[in-house]
């Protein structure tokens, strides 16, 4: 698996163009992140399971439209836990296509749910979803996109 993209020492996110001393500078513009609280232990398991579940059911129920997604996923939830890039930390640093992945999938899991989730656990997983759910209409707004 590919070491990029990485963080640099300055903090930036760095391509391996984007470092290499062949030909011209490469012109990449370091991707926003974006802070996402995750209150809990409980919530981090859930974001990862359910990315996990969508991915392996990618091919049958199609939960992202855009290969971009697919792939920050794979990303996000490599098969080990050593490498994940959603920690079990109190905040997460995501790019706009990584928080895109994770909304898409929260509101696939929560359609295709069968509803035998306790209700205490569905509270607590209701911290994050509304986290996911206020960063997306701050990137929108951002955007200029103030109907969403």
């Amino acid at each position: 698996m590919s070491d990029y993209p990485r963080k640099n020492a300055q903090g930036d996110t760095v391509w391996a163009c984007c470092e290499s001393t062949i030909g011209p500078r490469c012109g990449h513009k370091a991707e926003q992140t974006y802070r996402v609280t995750t209150y809990s232990y409980a919530c981090t398991a859930y974001v990862r399971t359910t990315l996990r579940r969508a991915l392996e059911l990618q091919a049958r129920d199609n939960v992202w439209a855009g290969t971009e997604y697919v792939n920050a996923v794979r990303g996000m939830v490599p098969n080990t836990y050593t490498t994940t890039r959603l920690p079990d930390e109190s905040v997460w640093e995501l790019t706009r296509t990584e928080i895109m992945a994770i909304h898409t999938a929260l509101k696939w899991r929560k359609g295709s749910s069968d509803g035998r989730v306790r209700h205490v656990i569905r509270a607590e997983w209701s911290f994050i979803e509304a986290e996911i759910a206020r960063v997306v209409r701050d990137i929108w707004h951002s955007e200029g996109k103030y109907w969403m």
